[in-house]
């Protein structure tokens, strides 16, 4: 009686505890939202993003107006030495001084302000991008040396097969010494190839970890349709200077003309007022002084113009950079796009001729072998030859998944077909 209440225990216990320690499937979407909430990247370049907007709301205004505290002809000698109230001149001074910068230099400092709040704001949505790219790359690698391994697990008990056929046959005097070695060698060199591919599973693991954390133990899901982008090639090649990638270019040459503009306008002067009040002794009056102070841009060519020519240089080193990122994404999307058509069409090949065409071999080799009509070694080699296509197909897989991750994320997320 005792025992059956144990076993009841053990068995309601278990039910209530696999919801708690058995995990779902981990989707590359759900990989990219855990990503998303707490890489490092993107908090960064938020706080950049703030900083900059931070820092465009007092970009036009005039600078803050300054405190004059100070006392004015205050004696050294005599019998009125260091005394406040008895010589005439002593006055003990308070005021205020405003600078009033031109309304033209306050507009260009407000315009180089937003541009850059618009490169900031280009540059956290390219970093969410490349985030999802980075993540779905880890997980594809997982995924496909996964894959890997359990092809290769399959290859195995195939050869173990061969082997203890061959090791049978050599027993009865019915196969040569050299079959037997060929069934062992094919076997060792599937076993070497298992071995590398769990090292390439925990690499894959370790990297999906740096994104997810230890949600990159769990077990995946599907993967998503490869074959399918969801942005059409028209938006892709013809549209690419709206790419995010490129969406920075435009806000880090306005920085620069607009540091050079300023520049420009440097030689205008600026002016200041001034305004305080002294007190002196009781004796005498007390006094109220008025000052307006305006800059002198004087020997312009030595001071002002060597920093307007800097300025326009880096106007063009920035422009000629930004023609040549264009055309570096550019060409790198072309790339990308061919190396997604080419492995989409490797793939088709794999699918309706390569692969069903090695099976076919590997097949008629063993009906042959089985009928007494064909040696082991021609068996081995056919089992061999259709590993390899095997596994060349799940390259071509894995290089149309990595091509597919490249071009998937270029834009934000929009649901388009070529």
């Amino acid at each position: 009686m005792l025992s059956r209440f144990v076993r009841c225990l053990v068995f309601v216990l278990g039910v209530f505890h696999l919801p708690l320690t058995a995990a779902a499937p981990l989707s590359l979407a759900e990989a990219q939202i855990i990503a998303a909430g707490d890489a490092p990247q993107v908090l960064a370049q938020s706080s950049s993003l703030r900083a900059a907007q931070q820092s465009s709301l007092s970009a036009g205004e005039l600078p803050d107006p300054k405190l004059i505290v100070g006392i004015d002809n205050l004696p050294t000698e005599s019998s009125d030495r260091f005394s406040f109230t008895r010589d005439f001149m002593t006055m003990r001074k308070i005021g205020f001084m405003q600078e009033f910068t031109r309304n033209d230099k306050l507009k260009l400092k407000s315009e180089r302000a937003n541009a850059e709040v618009r490169r900031q704001e280009a540059q956290l949505t390219v970093v969410q991008l490349n985030l999802k790219r980075d993540v779905a790359l880890a997980w594809i690698d997982l995924h496909f040396a996964r894959r890997q391994q359990e092809l290769l697990s399959e290859m195995a008990q195939t050869t173990s097969l061969q082997t203890g056929a061959a090791q049978a046959a050599l027993a009865g005097g019915k196969a040569l010494a050299a079959e037997s070695y060929t069934a062992r060698l094919a076997s060792e060199q599937i076993a070497e190839r298992s071995i590398d591919a769990e090292r390439l599973i925990a690499r894959a693991r370790a990297n999906l970890a740096r994104w997810i954390g230890a949600a990159a133990q769990r077990e995946l899901d599907a993967p998503p349709a490869f074959d399918r982008l969801a942005h059409s090639h028209a938006v892709l090649l013809d549209g690419i200077d709206s790419h995010p990638h490129l969406a920075m270019l435009s806000p880090s040459e306005a920085v620069a003309q607009s540091e050079a503009r300023l520049a420009q306008v440097a030689a205008q002067p600026d002016w200041s007022v001034e305004v305080a009040y002294a007190q002196r002794g009781p004796a005498y009056t007390n006094m109220l002084s008025l000052a307006v102070k305006i800059d002198l841009p004087i020997l312009q060519s030595r001071r002002q113009n060597p920093e307007i020519a800097s300025r326009l240089a880096l106007v063009e080193q920035v422009r000629a950079q930004n023609e040549d990122t264009r055309r570096a994404h550019a060409a790198e999307v072309k790339s990308m796009l061919a190396d997604w058509v080419a492995a989409k069409s490797r793939l088709q090949r794999f699918e309706t001729s390569l692969q069903p065409l090695a099976h076919e071999r590997a097949e008629v080799t063993l009906a042959a072998y089985r009928g007494g009509k064909g040696e082991l070694i021609p068996l081995i080699e056919a089992r061999k030859g259709e590993i390899e296509t095997r596994m060349n197909r799940l390259q071509a897989e894995a290089d149309l998944a990595r091509a597919w991750a490249g071009l998937n994320f270029l834009l934000p997320d929009k649901k388009e077909s070529p």
